[in-house]
C-alpha cells in the first residue's frame, strides 16, 4: 500500500485549494482494471480496510463504495473495452467519484457540519485525485512486468 503510505506520510496535512489529494481509490481501480474484476475486488476490499483502519474520513462508506465501483470498472474494463490506460481512468474516475460523493452525501444525511463551499471541494479533490492516476497505472504495470501477475 505504497499509495496509502505516501499519501498519509508525504502529502499529509497538505491541501490543495483546500482540498486533500486521495490516492487510493485510484490506485486500487488502476490494479483491478490490470488484474481482472475478480482478483481487483479481493484486492480493493483489502486495502479498503487498511485504509479505513488508518483513520479515513467516511471509512464505512468506503468499506461498501470502493470495492463495488473497483469491480464494476474492472468487469466495464476487461468485457467491453480494452485494458488500456483511457479506460482505467474512466474507472479511476467513476471509484473517485463514488467513493467521494459518497461521503458528501452521507455527511449531509448525518447532519455533521459541512464547509460552505463543500461541493465545490469535493469536485476538485476529484481532479486532484485524477492527476497522478497515469503515472499509478505506470506503476502497476511494473508490477504487472515483474511477474506479479496471475496469468491473464
Amino acid at each position: 500500500m505504497l499509495a496509502l503510505l505516501f499519501e498519509s506520510s508525504v502529502l499529509g496535512d497538505r491541501t490543495f485549494l483546500g482540498t486533500k489529494v486521495s490516492l487510493v481509490p485510484a490506485y486500487v481501480c488502476c490494479v483491478a482494471c490490470r488484474e481482472g474484476h475478480e482478483a481487483g475486488g479481493w484486492f480493493a476490499l483489502a486495502a479498503t480496510f487498511f485504509w479505513v483502519l488508518s483513520g479515513v474520513t467516511g471509512g464505512p462508506i468506503f468499506m461498501v463504495l470502493l470495492p463495488v465501483a473497483s469491480i464494476l470498472a474492472a468487469f466495464v474494463c476487461n468485457t467491453w473495452l480494452t485494458r488500456s490506460l483511457f479506460p482505467a481512468l474512466a474507472g479511476c474516475l467513476l471509484a473517485t467519484a463514488l467513493c467521494h460523493v459518497g461521503v458528501y452525501l452521507q455527511r449531509l444525511y448525518m447532519d455533521y457540519p459541512l464547509p460552505p463551499d463543500a461541493l465545490r471541494l469535493t469536485m476538485l479533490q476529484l481532479l486532484f485525485s485524477m492527476v497522478p492516476a497515469p503515472l499509478l497505472w505506470w506503476e502497476t504495470g511494473l508490477i504487472e512486468r515483474s511477474g506479479g501477475t496471475n496469468g491473464t
